[in-house]
């Protein structure tokens, strides 16, 4: 039967690849992607991708084609492959799921948490109840690199201490308003200090942010009426989508660090920033504004539903750094593209 496409598009990886989302105008039952930039070269990288509808295509999956070297194309699932991810089709908003009881989370850099779950990258959850990591519990984040048994906390690098046994529950991964009030998990002391958050963050360059930052976690001189004439910190630049720098200088400042498991509930609380604004410039002579940009921060709706989950990397079909991904979305124009009516 024959398909209709009902949007295509381009976008180009950053240095630092990241995964994206491509909302879809309706339902959709075939989607693809092609590296444009790496298709002509022999390199160990997926090329191409592909999902299907009607229940084919399994979440964070596909057909991956891929070059082993050389220009020959070999073809497998996103699922069998070494570290790769592939496809989530997101048709509605994740609902709040009952509680799952996890066993470890790592005091690593990322920390990986050790559940049986259903997720799927790209999902919000929140942990609570942890055992051994008191600090970071109740926090919210953005989950990747899932398994059956595991995700990954890109966003909590080295938390100070291991949890033992902790309780999570994915919810709603998109607020109303974007960007939402953050958790902050780590803030470097430098001239233009580099700060990470739990989830990814969806700032842009020139927005403007409020620290609240409790007196257990160190770096209070960063609070906003600690700064000169209290004026928010202003985004430099974006380093991944959990990491961002600002205007500020913070070598002098106290370090930051998360207090330590056995000092909660009293010392627990939580670093946060919230969206203050977006820097701009007025000139009086030619009555212009620069530097302000309606369509971007703030305020902006959450993303559109239905999308496609495209994760980044050299063997999923995001693509790795700086490079080209063309992708086309497939309706069919009859029928169900696996035949059986489902």
């Amino acid at each position: 039967m024959p398909f209709t496409i009902v949007t295509q598009g381009t976008f180009t990886q950053p240095a630092t690849a990241v995964n994206q989302i491509i909302p879809l105008p309706s339902s959709i039952d075939y989607f693809k992607t092609i590296n444009y930039t790496q298709m002509n070269l022999a390199g160990s990288v997926c090329v191409g991708g592909e999902w299907f509808g009607g229940g084919i295509s399994a979440q964070n999956d596909g057909i991956r084609w891929t070059k082993a070297g050389s220009n020959v194309i070999n073809m497998s699932l996103f699922s069998t492959a070494t570290a790769s991810n592939g496809f989530t089709y997101v048709t509605s908003f994740p609902a709040p799921q009952a509680a799952l009881t996890g066993t470890t989370i790592t005091n690593a850099s990322p920390a990986v948490a050790s559940v049986t779950n259903t997720y799927s990258n790209g999902d919000t959850v929140v942990i609570y109840d942890s055992v051994g990591a008191l600090m970071y519990s109740g926090m919210t984040f953005t989950i990747s690199s899932v398994s059956g048994s595991s995700f990954t906390l890109l966003g909590l690098n080295t938390p100070g201490s291991a949890a033992t046994a902790f309780t999570v529950r994915r919810v709603n991964q998109f607020t109303p308003v974007e960007p939402s009030f953050l958790f902050v998990t780590a803030i470097t002391q430098a001239t233009n200090a580099q700060v990470t958050t739990s989830q990814i963050n969806n700032l842009v360059v020139g927005q403007k942010v409020e620290f609240t930052i409790p007196a257990s976690f160190g770096m209070v001189q960063l609070n906003n009426f600690n700064q000169a004439s209290s004026k928010p910190p202003i985004v430099m630049s974006i380093i991944d989508p959990y990491n961002f720098t600002i205007n500020v200088n913070t070598s002098s400042y106290t370090a930051f660090a998360f207090p330590a498991s056995s000092g909660s509930p009293t010392t627990q609380l939580f670093a946060t920033i919230a969206p203050a604004g977006q820097a701009a410039t007025y000139n009086p002579i030619t009555m212009t504004t620069t530097g302000y940009n309606f369509t971007t921060v703030p305020f902006r709706s959450g993303v559109f539903i239905p999308y496609m989950y495209v994760p980044a990397g050299a063997n999923s079909p995001g693509g790795a750094a700086n490079d080209v991904i063309i992708y086309q979305a497939y309706k069919m124009e009859t029928g169900t593209i696996n035949g059986n009516g489902t």
